[in-house]
């Protein structure tokens, strides 16, 4: 009984730790997006690579997946897939 519920706080841990992963890079998206001086902003590439990173992905496989997801929104179905590979 000791390791289910064991097994249980962690994925439930884990979960809040990874929504608060999401929010964190959520956030530094959206400021670097807004920032309305060109030169204080982050440049775009710089910032691809850093969400990739976090993200355990290459940006290769970054840009296939939001390539996927934006193809899938259009046609109304569900995405399958994590954006986090970690």
């Amino acid at each position: 009984m000791v390791p289910l519920m064991d097994g249980s706080l962690n994925a439930a841990i884990n979960t809040f730790e990874h929504e608060d992963q999401v929010g964190m890079l959520e956030t530094s998206i959206e400021s670097t997006l807004e920032e309305s001086d060109l030169e204080k902003r982050e440049n775009g590439e710089l910032l691809e690579m850093k969400v990739a990173m976090k993200l355990g992905r290459s940006v290769s496989q970054l840009r296939e997946l939001a390539s996927k997801s934006a193809s899938y929104q259009i046609e109304g179905i569900t995405v399958d897939e994590f954006a986090s590979k970690l």
